[in-house]
């Protein structure tokens, strides 16, 4: 697949997390964190910026399934359109792009 059509069908994910701070939560957390950096990147402490096909969403939330507990965890996923992108403001940093590979 050529990288103009992957980048038409991808989507802008914005995944903000916050975990409670206890020893099983830790774990989860650098699993999280480690999870998120192979379909993404890392903007801020627990917030990464992913731009992902619908195949790849997919298999990522299955993965994220197994590893949030949803009475203890929170993960919010944004899902962005191209247009939301254009009109991200960002201040001190560099605008949301997508890189041409993914590494899982």
């Amino acid at each position: 697949m050529s990288e103009s059509v992957m980048q038409r069908d991808t989507l802008f994910y914005l995944m903000v997390y916050d975990l409670p701070d206890n020893r099983a939560a830790n774990k989860r957390r650098k699993r999280l964190h480690d999870l998120l950096s192979g379909y993404g990147t890392r903007v801020q402490y627990s917030v990464f910026e992913c731009f992902l096909t619908a195949v790849q969403f997919a298999r990522l939330r299955v993965r994220l399934d197994e590893l949030i507990q949803p009475e203890e965890d929170c993960l919010r996923i944004y899902v962005l359109d191209r247009g939301s992108v254009k009109r991200t403001i960002v201040y001190g940093s560099d605008r949301p792009r997508q890189v041409s590979a993914i590494v899982l």
